[in-house]
């Protein structure tokens, strides 16, 4: 049987502890990515994130986050 866990926003997180699927908001990005918003929004710009909007919020995938900054494969 396979266990899934889940954060306590409830979104499905692979054993790194980091949700497999959605989107990040900015503050979560800098977590993960110990970069300023500056650098993120710059990144954002060049393509290398991708990101949805949400009205006037911006959020990035957390697909986009897991290829630029943590291991390719989901609970690796």
């Amino acid at each position: 049987m396979i266990e899934i866990r889940r954060d306590e926003h409830g979104r499905v997180v692979a054993a790194d502890g980091y949700p497999t699927a959605g989107c990040a908001k900015m503050a979560e990005s800098q977590a993960v990515s110990s970069l300023s918003k500056s650098k993120l929004y710059n990144m954002i710009a060049r393509g290398e994130l991708e990101t949805k909007t949400f009205g006037k919020s911006r959020r990035i995938t957390w697909a986009s986050l897991r290829k630029a900054f943590l291991s390719s494969e989901v609970g690796e």
